[in-house]
């Protein structure tokens, strides 16, 4: 049926920011949490292999995203491709949700990411299951960027 979940050519894609130091975080918690939604999910560890073009796969998954996850922790915020990723999103004006992760939000100041975030609502981790629930509404909407 046209317009259902099921008959979308491609699916709802999640590029999901973060730090090395919280791979473990990312892939064995979050990334299945949201892929419990329908989404699909794009996160560099493990789906980039050696000799492979880095910065061209991630801005071809930046350019093909619907929706942008970041995981700003005290390993994410000192990270240049973070800022960048986020930057990419906030141009192609995509959704980009902010998850704190043992940084507060006053300790965002000196860094700039809050004038890069504008308004954004930021999420803590506590309220995570709150963000899965609204991302399944908007994967079985049909709601792309």
């Amino acid at each position: 049926m046209p317009g259902t979940p099921e008959s979308r050519a491609e699916p709802y894609r999640v590029f999901f920011s973060h730090g090395g130091e919280d791979t473990y975080i990312v892939k064995g918690f979050l990334k299945p949490k949201i892929e419990e939604s329908g989404a699909s999910v794009f996160l560099d560890a493990g789906e980039i292999k050696y000799g492979d073009d880095f910065r061209k796969t991630v801005l071809d998954e930046l350019a093909s995203c619907d929706e942008l996850v970041v995981l700003l922790s005290r390993s994410s915020i000192g990270r240049a491709w973070v800022c960048a990723e986020i930057g990419a999103a906030v141009i192609r004006r995509v959704r980009v949700v902010v998850v704190l992760y043992g940084v507060a939000e006053q300790e965002l100041m000196p860094t700039g990411f809050l004038s890069l975030l504008g308004t954004n609502k930021l999420l803590v981790m506590a309220n995570f299951d709150t963000y899965v629930l609204e991302l399944k509404a908007r994967v079985e909407n049909g709601h792309h960027a």
